[in-house]
C-alpha cells in the first residue's frame, strides 16, 4: 500500500511541475569583428590580335583613299631616274600625315576594396618603334563592382615598315 501511495504523489505532483514557469534564463550579447583585407583584383587581356582591313587602313595613309583598292590619281608630272635599268620615279609620299592613335576600349578592369583612392599606369616592354605614347584611362575611384578602362597608343605611320606591328605593355594598378 505504501507503494501506491507514493505512486499517487509522484502521479499528483507531476501536472503541477509541468505547470510551473520555467524560471532559469540566459542571455548574451557577441559582437563580431571581421577584418577584411584591402584588394585590387586586375581583369584584362594578355593577348590582342588586331587585323585592320584596306578600307581602315587606307585612309590613314592618304586622306583621299576611300575604298579598298585606294586608287588615287598622280596627274603631277613626274620625271625618272634610270638606276640599274630600272626606272625610280621618286614619288613622295602621299600619306595624310598624321599618327593615327588606336584605342582599345574595355580592354582592361578593375575592382578594389578598402582603397580610398587608385592610381593605373601603363609601362611599355619594348614596342616596335611605331608604337608611341601609350596611355591609359585614368580609373581613379575605388569600387568593388567592376570598372573598365582603355588603353590607347598612337601609330607612326612614317616607320612602319612590315605588315605587322607590335605593341607590349604593364598595365599597374594601386590602390591607396
Amino acid at each position: 500500500m505504501n507503494y501506491l501511495k507514493r505512486t499517487a504523489l509522484t502521479f499528483g505532483l507531476l501536472p503541477a511541475f509541468m505547470a510551473a514557469p520555467v524560471t532559469n534564463a540566459a542571455s548574451l550579447n557577441v559582437d563580431v569583428d571581421i577584418d577584411l583585407p584591402n584588394v585590387v583584383i586586375l581583369y584584362g587581356y594578355t593577348d590582342i590580335d588586331l587585323t585592320m582591313t584596306a578600307d581602315q587602313f587606307g585612309p590613314l595613309l592618304d586622306s583621299n583613299c576611300t575604298t579598298d583598292d585606294c586608287s588615287v590619281a598622280d596627274t603631277a608630272p613626274q620625271s625618272g631616274v634610270l638606276n640599274n635599268g630600272l626606272v625610280d620615279l621618286a614619288f613622295t609620299n602621299n600619306a595624310a600625315g598624321t599618327n593615327p592613335t588606336i584605342t582599345l576600349d574595355n580592354s582592361w578592369g578593375v575592382r578594389s576594396f578598402g582603397y580610398t583612392s587608385l592610381a593605373p599606369t601603363i609601362t611599355d616592354n619594348g614596342s616596335d618603334a611605331p608604337v608611341g605614347n601609350l596611355a591609359i584611362e585614368q580609373i581613379t575611384t575605388p569600387s568593388a563592382s567592376l570598372q573598365t578602362g582603355s588603353v590607347s597608343f598612337d601609330l607612326d605611320l612614317s616607320q612602319i615598315t612590315t605588315d605587322s606591328v607590335r605593341a607590349s605593355y604593364t598595365i599597374t594598378v594601386v590602390g591607396s
